[in-house]
């Protein structure tokens, strides 16, 4: 536990894990733009834009690819790194040296009143988090296909995010939990995609894997009242009522500066070439066209979705 007790000492007895408020989602479903929108509240806060990925010393869930990447936990003690990692970033006043990236801290007003976090890794372990803190959450979900489609764009088929999750979402326990009628389907699955070459079984592994991450976003928020599901593509039909919800679950007082930052964010102004933008028009991005995946590929990935939603 060096690392746990490593941040424990430095945060001193400032920290406040009641103050955490977390926008969880798989990357490329639309958190970055979902979680500035909140941030932009007139009430004073702290905002952090993925920042477990830049800890110093670093989270080793993994010893190669993503070493933020961990299993499926219901569960986690309370020295847990996880758990010390996400309540340093509650420190008054917090230490910018504990990030190898200092710009993930993108808001740090003074008299902060909630220290909002969006992340997309160690999201296998958000039921362990919620249970321990009860810890107001909005879990972001997107069609799985443009999921993979905006993940291969920005970052080729050879990203090593989601690596891990493709294999912690076939063992026993995720899916005993997740998905437990559909355990052995599941696995016949991706044994299946194992068999295909490699362009086909990366695109499959991974989206069945956003697939079943989803699922067990909508099986916890089922479970903690706190916690709230918002889909990517209700936010393109009708933005101020689906980012209002996400800031009432969160607990975050709407504003002036949230209204006046999504109409910006959604007056259609964004640079074609840049993946990340968040300043987009969001009834284009409903249905856009795919920018990774072929017409062929598409229906696909519609078909392994079918047979995993069959059962």
């Amino acid at each position: 536990m060096r690392i746990s007790r490593a941040r424990n000492r430095r945060a001193g007895s400032s920290v406040d894990p009641a103050a955490l408020r977390l926008v969880l989602g798989v990357g490329r479903s639309g958190t970055t733009w979902i979680a500035n929108v909140l941030a932009h509240t007139d009430t004073p806060c702290r905002f952090f834009s993925e920042p477990l990925f830049h800890l110093k010393p670093s989270l080793e869930f993994q010893e190669t690819g993503d070493h933020t990447a961990i299993d499926f936990k219901t569960r986690l003690p309370a020295r847990h790194p996880l758990l010390s990692a996400y309540v340093a970033l509650t420190a008054r006043p917090f230490e910018r040296d504990m990030l190898a990236v200092p710009t993930v801290l993108e808001q740090d007003d003074l008299d902060w009143t909630f220290c909002l976090v969006k992340e997309v890794h160690s999201l296998l372990a958000a039921p362990g988090i919620l249970r321990a803190w009860k810890t107001p959450t909005v879990f972001v979900l997107r069609d799985p296909i443009y999921v993979i489609d905006s993940l291969f764009a920005a970052q080729t088929p050879d990203t090593i995010y989601l690596d891990h999750e493709v294999r912690a979402v076939q063992q026993d326990g995720f899916l005993n939990d997740v998905m437990p009628r559909r355990s052995s389907s599941v696995k016949l699955l991706f044994e299946a995609a194992r068999g295909e070459a490699e362009r086909k079984r990366k695109i499959i592994q991974k989206l069945l894997c956003v697939h079943l991450v989803q699922t067990m976003f909508q099986v916890v928020a089922n479970d903690y009242p706190f916690t709230a599901v918002l889909w990517y593509e209700d936010c393109c039909d009708a933005p101020a009522d689906n980012l209002r919800s996400a800031a009432a679950t969160l607990s975050i007082p709407w504003t002036r500066g949230n209204d006046e930052f999504l109409a910006a964010t959604t007056a259609g102004n964004s640079t074609p070439a840049d993946p990340y933008s968040i300043f987009r028009d969001p009834a284009a991005q409903r249905s856009r066209p795919f920018a990774f995946l072929r017409a062929d590929e598409v229906d696909q990935c519609k078909a392994w979705l079918g047979r995993l939603r069959a059962g």
